[in-house]
């Protein structure tokens, strides 16, 4: 058993399959200044035609969601965030509309994750994509493609039954009520997260004050989000244990799971307690 994730073999062919997302659009004249002092981004700085991570915090700077922001006109934002939380980012944000000129709307968008390492090659003319970016997970080549009613791109195979979760799982993304949750600081997913969505440069948002502290002394939280593969069955939940005699001691728990279709072993994601031993980690099935 081991939390190391081995390399796996290449996606080879580039396969698409549809990954749930909720789109929202923030439109009108304040719409630009209004997120930039909710958003973890500098979206003042974000061009038309561009897109960029982004976080929603609460006060305290607790996790609310992992956002990707298109700014598609000067005045209008598209969101997208994981399935079933759009309701919860657009309640966040509208709470904030007081005496601000823009409008928050949901959209009940598809969006279609195409992955291999030819993706950038893969026409998607015809696949009515309204937005169209590179895929976000780190590590992972791909694209994402989202609009009201988006085809996967003609010389895409559709992906083998739990092939974009495990890539998902090995990249390390997380996700909505597993590894995003409110009690989650943005630090403990990683470092990664924090270069990507995070500019400390562009003034007050929402949440800021932990995030800059925290960074401030080198990112060392509690707890720390961490990759696993185990070659027997295992589930979100599961705990995992550092051995070192008698039955071990649970420092941690899994958050998602998965069957990796390529391996044929669990590829899996868990919080664990920091000062864990990497080599003496194993998780108990439950």
């Amino acid at each position: 058993m081991s939390n190391e994730v081995s390399p796996a073999p290449a996606v080879g062919a580039v396969v698409a399959a549809e990954w749930n997302r909720d789109v929202l659009s923030v439109t009108g004249p304040d719409s630009i200044s209004f997120l930039q002092g909710q958003l973890s981004a500098d979206v003042e700085a974000l061009e038309v035609g561009s897109s960029t991570l982004s976080l929603l915090l609460d006060p305290g700077g607790k996790m609310v969601a992992v956002l990707r922001l298109w700014r598609t006109d000067e005045r209008i934002v598209f969101i997208d965030t994981d399935a079933g939380s759009g309701a919860q980012v657009q309640d966040r944000l509208s709470r904030f509309l007081l005496r601000t000129d823009a409008e928050i709307t949901a959209h009940g968008w598809q969006c279609v994750a195409v992955r291999g390492e030819s993706s950038a090659s893969v026409d998607v003319s015809q696949t009515s994509a309204v937005l169209v970016g590179p895929c976000v997970w780190p590590g992972t080549e791909g694209l994402d493609l989202l609009g009201p009613s988006v085809s996967p791109p003609a010389s895409a195979e559709p992906a083998p039954e739990g092939l974009l979760e495990a890539l998902r799982i090995r990249s390390g993304w997380p996700t909505a009520a597993a590894e995003v949750t409110d009690d989650v600081i943005p630090a403990e997913i990683g470092s990664w997260l924090i270069g990507a969505a995070v500019s400390f440069t562009k003034g007050c948002y929402v949440g800021q004050e932990l995030t800059a502290r925290i960074d401030s002394r080198g990112g060392n939280t509690p707890r720390n989000l961490r990759r696993f593969e185990v070659a027997q069955p295992a589930r979100a939940g599961d705990a995992v244990l550092e051995s070192g005699g008698g039955d071990g001691e649970p420092v941690g728990t899994l958050t998602s799971a998965v069957r990796d279709p390529r391996t044929d072993t669990t590829v899996a994601l868990g919080y664990v307690k920091r000062g864990a031993s990497e080599s003496r980690l194993e998780v108990r099935p439950s």
